[in-house]
């Protein structure tokens, strides 16, 4: 499969080289010779993978089926070649003397293995994960735009939009959250500026337990649950009520990374029957001194109600983040939504099963 792809790419190369070329010489900008180009060699590259490549997957032949892989896989090396070589080809422009033509070598070539996940994992074989390549591509295309950290009016819009959902959660302490057996979740996500606040809900209900019982659980020894997004942890401090802990969080945001984060957390008792609890990451360092921007700031409150026999928990957490760059919005804002709603669910179904095993 690789080797027919490499030729059909080799071929694909050709085509692309001669486009450019003709247009080139008859006056056509870089830029418009560039996406004509590849855009020729997309569909030369098409009409081979899916009769020679990855002729085996091919299931139907019909027109409607040719119609549909047609499209994703146009739109999807769209993202990648077309966005990618264009990207690459102005960087190398703008910082070398090179010609237009070597630059459009190095833009195919850099660009290559990308497509070929892509249409692998994707036009050719039906898995979501492929998204997850255009995004990351698209993503890791622009690291100088999350380097610098989040802008002064983002910073002014999170610390707004914290302050208003405190006060809410405050004005609304009487109220019981929802709950259930299973775990309930739902959020949204707001652009601010340069970043990306995700604003997510969740509930669950833990039967046979008190909140004098959870609350012991929650502060000895003080570290989180075992759960799939804390690799480690230790409590660095702590009092009656506040914890100051350490933990290494690792987020799947179409890439994987690391953070090491500090979060103090403080603890409220209002009744025999009712706490609340708030926490703050104080310290968020991505792993390996990068900052890709997929984790600036993380905020997250607790309810705990005793309701019944057992106590109802509610979460609501709050992050900001990087903008997700326009090209790729429609598709890696879904995905990111899909992965704030499992990471909650994941959190609070790890607690449940942490205070029910106690």
């Amino acid at each position: 499969m690789v080797r027919r792809f490499v030729i059909v790419g080799a071929l694909g190369f050709v085509v692309q080289l001669v486009v450019f070329g003709a247009l080139s010489r008859l006056g056509m900008s870089w830029f418009a010779a560039t996406v004509v180009a590849v855009e020729s060699a997309i569909v030369h590259n098409f009409v081979w993978h899916r009769s020679w490549t990855w002729q085996d997957r091919v299931i139907r032949d019909d027109t409607a089926s040719w119609l549909v892989s047609f499209l994703k896989f146009n739109a999807g090396t769209a993202v990648t070649s077309i966005a990618g070589n264009v990207g690459v080809m102005a960087i190398i422009l703008a910082t070398t003397p090179l010609e237009p033509i070597i630059a459009n070598v190095i833009a195919v070539a850099v660009m290559s293995a990308a497509n070929f996940l892509l249409a692998d994992r994707w036009v050719f074989g039906g898995k979501r994960a492929a998204w997850g390549i255009v995004a990351a591509v698209a993503l890791l295309l622009t690291p100088g735009i999350a380097s610098a950290g989040p802008g002064p009016g983002t910073l002014a819009a999170w610390d707004k939009y914290v302050f208003e959902t405190e006060a809410r959660i405050d004005r609304d302490r009487p109220a019981p959250p929802r709950g259930s057996a299973s775990v309930t979740a739902d959020g949204r996500s707001m652009d601010v500026g340069s970043g990306t606040i995700t604003h997510w809900r969740g509930s669950v209900f833990i039967p046979a337990v008190s909140v004098d019982q959870l609350l012991d659980r929650l502060k000895n020894p003080g570290t989180p649950p075992p759960q799939q997004d804390v690799v480690a942890s230790r409590v660095i401090s702590k009092t009656d009520d506040s914890l100051n802990v350490y933990m290494r969080l690792v987020r799947h945001a179409v890439v994987t990374v690391s953070y090491d984060t500090e979060h103090a957390m403080a603890f409220h008792r209002w009744s025999p029957t009712l706490a609340t609890a708030r926490s703050v990451a104080t310290r968020i360092d991505e792993v390996g001194g990068d900052d890709h921007g997929f984790l600036w700031r993380l905020n997250s409150y607790w309810r705990y109600e005793e309701a019944g026999a057992g106590v109802l928990v509610s979460l609501e957490s709050l992050t900001l983040s990087r903008d997700v760059p326009w090209l790729i919005k429609p598709v890696a804002g879904p995905i990111s939504s899909s992965i704030a709603r499992e990471s909650i669910v994941r959190t609070l179904e790890a607690l449940k099963k942490y205070v029910s095993r106690g």
